[in-house]
Parts: C-alpha cells; sequence; structure tokens
C-alpha cells in the first residue's frame, strides 16, 4: 500500500486562543514581584520553594485558606502545587530586570522591581492579591517550609 502525503487538503490556521489571566506571564511576574515584596523580609531574599508555596495559594481563595490556615496552626499540612509559570515568570523577571537572584539561590526585588510594587500598589488592580499577601505578611517562615517539606518526604518514604 502506497502512502500519500495529504499536504494540499490539510490547511493550519493559527486562531488567537485566550489565555486565562493566572498563566499570563506579565501577571506572574507582578504577582512574583508582590510576593517578595510583601512576604520575603530583609536582605535574605526568597526562597523558589516559597514563591511557589505563595503563587499556588493566590490561584484559588479555598488555596488562600489553606495557607493561612498552615501558617497560624490551625492545619498541620497542606498540598502544594509547583508550577512551570513560576520558574518561566522569575527567568523574564529577571531578564526585565525586576528580580536578581542572590548568591544563596533566593530571589530579590531590584530597584526597578520596587518601583514596578509601588506603581501596582497605586492602582486598583490585583486587588485580592494585594489583599491576601499584606494579610500574610511574613507569617511563611522558613521554619514552616522545612515542616512541609519534610512531611513530604517522610510520607513519601512510607509509600
Amino acid at each position: 500500500m502506497e502512502n500519500y502525503l495529504l499536504t494540499n487538503e490539510i490547511v493550519f490556521e493559527s486562531k488567537p486562543d485566550a489565555v486565562p489571566y493566572n498563566y499570563r506571564i506579565s501577571y506572574k511576574m507582578a504577582q512574583l514581584c508582590l510576593i517578595i515584596s510583601n512576604s520575603c523580609s530583609g536582605r535574605a531574599g526568597c526562597s523558589l520553594i516559597k514563591l511557589h508555596i505563595i503563587s499556588n495559594a493566590l490561584n484559588a481563595s479555598e488555596c488562600m485558606v489553606a495557607l493561612e490556615d498552615y501558617v497560624t496552626d490551625r492545619r498541620a499540612f497542606m498540598i502544594v502545587q509547583f508550577d512551570p509559570a513560576v520558574n518561566r515568570a522569575i527567568k523574564y523577571a529577571i531578564a526585565d530586570g525586576l528580580v536578581c537572584q542572590l548568591k544563596n539561590g533566593t530571589f530579590k526585588l531590584t530597584n526597578v522591581g520596587k518601583e514596578m510594587v509601588k506603581k501596582i500598589n497605586k492602582e486598583e488592580i490585583m486587588m485580592e492579591e494585594k489583599a491576601f499577601l499584606s494579610k500574610l505578611g511574613t507569617k511563611l517562615t522558613n521554619e514552616k517550609i522545612e515542616q512541609l517539606m519534610s512531611l513530604w518526604r517522610y510520607k513519601n518514604a512510607e509509600n
């Protein structure tokens, strides 16, 4: 049997698809800048896992409640989804000069990133995110993150 190529009969047309706002790189970059500004104090910067945990919480109100309950010890653990969009947004934020990576691997806002956060805070945008991050503050400590990660390690060891 002969194989026929149907290249003249197949037509591909690019159609614009709406990308959900929470997967748009510009939104994620703004979100990460707000997270670093509100939840990562001092010179230490913000760890990648902390960025993922808080970004995940901002995806849905139930996730926000879960994180709030976890940091206030009303919940012993929480589920975290690691989103590749966060990693891409970090790369773009570094390339745009909004964020820099410190020698210890954490991320910190540059002066350009701080200016962006000021502009976001002046506008009536990302209101839910800003309210949650203001309430959360720096309550998600490295100790709480380590506690959560140790649960993942030990639970996986049992399986």
